[in-house]
């Protein structure tokens, strides 16, 4: 009897529970089913969103007017058209709601004052007449590991960019709208061909190519270590990055200290010698002296190679240029093959000032005008490589330019000595070359017999292997030719 009325305890507890919990859901259908009619939503398009309340919308067209046709889309374009206001519309039981509005504000297209069921919206987009077309200005690559390679395309449009493109080798083309695409699965070191195209939305064209090598570059090792801190577009076309300010760019390479400059456009790593030590400053951070040139009476006379009658020759050395042919064959010749970028060159830029002209007697040099805002461009006969065969040896010096983006004499670029750069100044008579003074100023009133520092530039390829952190003491150490 006792277990009779235990048992029936338990059958009477059960069923509370049962009703409790069937009580509880019933809560929670209810709830759900009366807040599908207050709860404002949103459809993820491409590029942008309708707000709606579920029960509210129940479809959404897209069309796109172009070229004198009218095409249906499945997404909202987010560049290149404007809202046809005339053509687009909301219905309910097929009679258009005045109360609702469509409203498209940069690339996202909204639906609001919804205010009944069945609501249909309809939107119309007519093209931006446009035939200008894009440009690219650059193509940026980067390896994350050893079998991936990113593609950055830096592109601009007057109205804007609707499609990227990518294309690997000979493979299909890919069409994204992201201006950055990652190449998977590669064979590290294996050399490809990327292929870019952009495209407005009015079908106008821009194409580029690069070559790239896949595998974590020089470069990368630099950048994670030690960030640049200006970037330019240089006489590659790509964007340069520079380090301006006291950064952390020592390399060790060769049996010497260098500084990184910058890195340039194609993935090279431009830096000048500072000596045997982490001396920062004094004669240590030169290779010893030198005039510029043996005469200085020929407006010639001012490029690191030059031709006494061309503006832009490159027949004979210069004094200085041949003072680091001598250097090179001493001390960095062996590592030319396996270390050195020969094709990146250097600029001994000829061009005159603005308002200016060669066939003055007195002029002054284009270096001249940029002494406050400095530029990473070069006019293409002035740029001087061993690929090319202008110089015999891929060295060179600093320009003007490259001291003032690094910030001038606040700059690791002031080591408190006279030492050349090589854009020219000026010619009165006398041809004179740009130099950094002692006191961190960018100089040119000196003649190109005068002697002053020689600090080597070099460019190391950019497919080599780094270890270190840019520190002074524990600096950037190239693998194999430290």
């Amino acid at each position: 009897m006792k277990y009779e009325v235990l048992k029936r305890s338990h059958l009477k507890r059960n069923v509370l529970i049962a009703v409790t919990i069937i009580f509880i859901l019933s809560s929670i259908i209810l709830t759900f089913t009366r807040a599908k009619y207050r709860t404002t939503q949103s459809i993820p398009l491409i590029q942008g969103t309708i707000n709606f309340s579920p029960s509210d919308l129940n479809l959404m067209a897209v069309y796109l007017n172009k070229n004198g046709e009218t095409i249906s889309s499945d997404k909202v374009p987010h560049v290149g058209y404007t809202l046809n206001t005339e053509q687009s519309i909301c219905e309910v039981n097929d009679v258009e709601d005045l109360e609702t509005e469509i409203v498209y504000e940069n690339g996202y297209l909204y639906v609001n004052k919804l205010s009944h069921k069945g609501t249909k919206c309809t939107a119309y987009f007519d093209l931006i007449p446009d035939g200008e077309k894009p440009l690219i200005n650059g193509i940026n690559s980067k390896s994350n590991n050893d079998t991936s390679v990113t593609i950055e395309i830096n592109a601009t449009d007057n109205i804007g960019i609707y499609y990227y493109y990518y294309k690997i080798d000979n493979e299909e083309e890919i069409r994204i709208e992201e201006n950055s695409y990652t190449f998977e699965g590669l064979e590290k070191d294996s050399i490809h061909t990327i292929t870019v195209r952009v495209e407005d939305a009015a079908g106008n064209v821009a194409v580029d190519s690069k070559e790239v090598i896949v595998g974590l570059r020089a470069s990368d090792v630099i950048l994670a270590a030690s960030p640049t801190q200006g970037e330019a577009i240089d006489w590659t076309g790509r964007t340069s990055y520079y380090y301006t300010g006291k950064p952390n760019n020592w390399v060790s390479f060769a049996g010497f200290y260098w500084r990184i400059i910058r890195i340039n456009g194609d993935g090279s790593i431009r830096m000048i010698y500072q000596g045997t030590s982490t001396n920062e400053i004094g004669s240590g951070t030169q290779i010893g002296t030198s005039a510029f040139n043996s005469s200085g009476s020929n407006k010639t006379y001012v490029g690191l190679v030059f031709d006494e009658t061309n503006q832009h020759g490159v027949g004979s050395a210069s004094t200085i240029m041949t003072n680091l042919n001598n250097w090179y064959n001493s001390n960095i010749v062996n590592y030319e093959k396996d270390y050195i970028d020969t094709g990146t060159g250097f600029c001994s830029d000829r061009n005159v000032a603005n308002g200016n002209s060669w066939t003055n007697i007195n002029f002054y040099y284009a270096s001249y005008d940029r002494q406050s805002s400095g530029s990473l461009q070069c006019h293409e006969p002035d740029i001087l490589s061993q690929d090319n065969g202008k110089i015999p040896n891929p060295i060179g010096l600093l320009t003007s330019d490259e001291y003032v983006l690094a910030g001038k004499g606040t700059s690791y670029l002031n080591v408190g000595i006279d030492y050349w750069a090589m854009s020219p100044f000026s010619y009165f008579g006398y041809a004179s070359v740009f130099y950094i003074d002692n006191e961190g100023h960018l100089n040119g009133m000196q003649g190109v017999t005068s002697v002053s520092g020689v600090r080597p530039v070099i460019n190391l390829k950019s497919a080599i292997a780094l270890e270190g952190t840019g520190t002074s003491t524990d600096p950037f150490v190239v693998v194999g030719a430290s």
